[in-house]
């Protein structure tokens, strides 16, 4: 993967720095106990994973606002974070990246407390510059607020950020924001499977 002209490298943070889709859909299927009064199920759950947490509320008919299902997700999410799954190429790739003097941002829809936390649990937080989450802007991915307000507090210019996602919110995203978006997984401005593709 060529990264030449490239400044920085945005990253999604769940399934492309760690997995947590089996823990998701057991504190989603928890909250729709807690708020409609029946489990989200997994048929509900899988198409939407990665929406945020408005979208959340809205497709899952869950009577609560945005806000209290963050905190729900936060305080739930919590009892599960050691068991996070992390790529162990991560790290090395995240370093590698570093020493050729590109920065490092992640974008997610995760709010601010539980990214923050999964980030230090999976022993990556030092890696990146800032960290960009779904309750510091208006409107989630697939707009793209988050990928543009990465971009602002680095002081960066659209042609020089890459973003790697595996999703299609990632995409949309990275399109919106005018990014070019490199899919892992997915198809995208460029492709690749694995994370040590991006070290060429």
């Amino acid at each position: 993967m060529k990264l030449e002209g490239v400044r920085a490298v945005l990253f999604d943070m769940d399934g492309v720095l760690v997995r947590t889709h089996g823990i998701w859909h057991q504190v989603v299927e928890e909250a729709g106990r807690r708020f409609r009064g029946r489990p989200v199920t997994r048929a509900e759950f899988d198409p939407t994973f990665g929406q945020g947490t408005a979208a959340d509320v809205e497709v899952f008919g869950l009577r609560c606002t945005p806000a209290e299902l963050d905190a729900f997700y936060v305080a739930q999410f919590s009892r599960f974070v050691s068991g996070v799954w992390v790529d162990p190429s991560a790290a090395q790739v995240l370093g590698a990246l570093s020493s050729r003097g590109l920065r490092c941002a992640v974008v997610t829809n995760t709010v601010t407390p539980l990214a923050e936390e999964i980030l230090v649990a999976a022993g990556l937080r030092q890696a990146f510059e800032l960290v960009a989450c779904a309750d510091q802007v208006a409107h989630a991915k697939p707009a793209p607020d988050l990928v543009l307000a990465a971009l602002e507090r680095l002081g960066l210019a659209r042609g020089d950020a890459v973003f790697v996602g595996d999703s299609r919110y990632d995409r949309e995203a990275a399109l919106a924001a005018g990014v070019r978006f490199i899919g892992l997984g997915i198809d995208g401005d460029a492709r690749i499977e694995a994370l040590e593709a991006l070290l060429g």
